[in-house]
Parts: structure tokens; sequence; C-alpha cells
């Protein structure tokens, strides 16, 4: 069963990179996290970039690794929850975006949806 990862650009050295595969955060649809880094990697998300001398030290790496995969419905706090990853992505899109598009989810299916 496939699930959905989460990666979540930091704007290291000031600014983020946005072109038409990323933004500031990616989403991916896999059967397990070797496969998600796989896509992640081949849409240019790198990871390790401070020791690959491609990232600030002092703001971090842009990206990183998934510690695991997204459960839904997922529970924001109290008073919000999320039935479903669209719901998810837009409510975080919209209260928290950074650039434009600020979110892309990219299907199994090869479907990209944009927030």
């Amino acid at each position: 069963m496939s699930k959905f990862y989460e990666y979540d650009q930091t704007n290291s050295g000031g600014s983020f990179d946005v072109d038409n595969k990323l933004c500031h955060r990616v989403y991916i649809e896999a059967d397990g996290i070797e496969e998600a880094n796989s896509i992640a990697e081949e849409l240019g998300i790198y990871f390790n970039g401070c020791e690959k001398g491609l990232d600030c030290d002092c703001c971090g790496d842009r990206w990183h690794e998934p510690y695991e995969h997204m459960e839904f419905p997922i529970k924001w706090n109290e008073d919000t929850n999320f039935s479903d990853i669209e719901q998810y992505v837009s409510y975080v899109s919209n209260n928290y975006r950074a650039t434009e598009p600020d979110s892309r989810i990219y299907y199994k299916n090869k479907t990209v949806k944009e927030f």
C-alpha cells in the first residue's frame, strides 16, 4: 500500500529553490521511503547539502529525508483534523506559504497537484 512522504525545504542561504518541479514543500506517494527518496532525487531534491558544499553551513541542509510516512487521518491539534493528503496540504500551504506554488503532491499515477 502506498504512503505519502513530506519533503520540507529550508531556505538555506536565504532563498528557496523553486522551479517546475520543486517548491517549499514536496509530497511524494510511494510504496516505501527508498522509492520516495529516489523519486525526490529525480526531481532535484538532494540530501547532506552542507557536507557536499551545496548549502550554507549556518543555515543547514536545504532538504532532509523524511523520518517516516504520513498517516491519515492526521490530528493537527485539538480542533483540526485532516482526512487526506490534499486537505492537509491545502491547509499547510494556505497558512504557512513561503513560495508560489508552496506545495506539490506527486502521485504514483504521475499526477501532480500544486497548492
